[in-house]
């Protein structure tokens, strides 16, 4: 019973232990390069906001309702663009800026992770 409970502490041991190094990589990684990420990943791909997706295009819907109704909203979007656009550039703007903070933020985090990995016995 005590050889069991002794495996037990020793296996314990050895999971922080490569848990600790794993996160000592981790932070190394992502101070040199926060992007590498995959929350920054997914941010960097959804930052930016398209205000012109085609309507009916290249292929038209099928049926004279569906194509009239594409053709009305292809005309609203038009007479829209004037007030619509200033406010995707705006919500544009936004996500950069929340973009650059947020890489900012992983980057200072990242060096912490690694300055606290280093002061750590082991």
């Amino acid at each position: 019973m005590d050889n069991l409970s002794d495996n037990i502490q020793q296996a314990a041991e050895m999971i922080e232990q490569t848990r600790q190094h794993v996160l000592a990589q981790q932070a190394a990684l992502f101070a040199t390069e926060p992007g590498k990420r995959p929350s920054i990943r997914k941010m960097e791909q959804s930052v930016w906001v398209n205000s012109h997706q085609p309507i009916a295009w290249p292929d038209w819907p099928p049926g004279l309702a569906a194509k009239v109704k594409a053709a009305v909203q292809k005309v609203m979007r038009r007479a829209l663009q004037w007030y619509i656009d200033p406010i995707v550039q705006q919500q544009n703007q936004f996500n950069q800026a929340t973009l650059q903070a947020i890489s900012a933020l992983a980057q200072e985090v990242a060096a912490l992770q690694m300055q606290q990995s280093k002061q750590k016995p082991d």
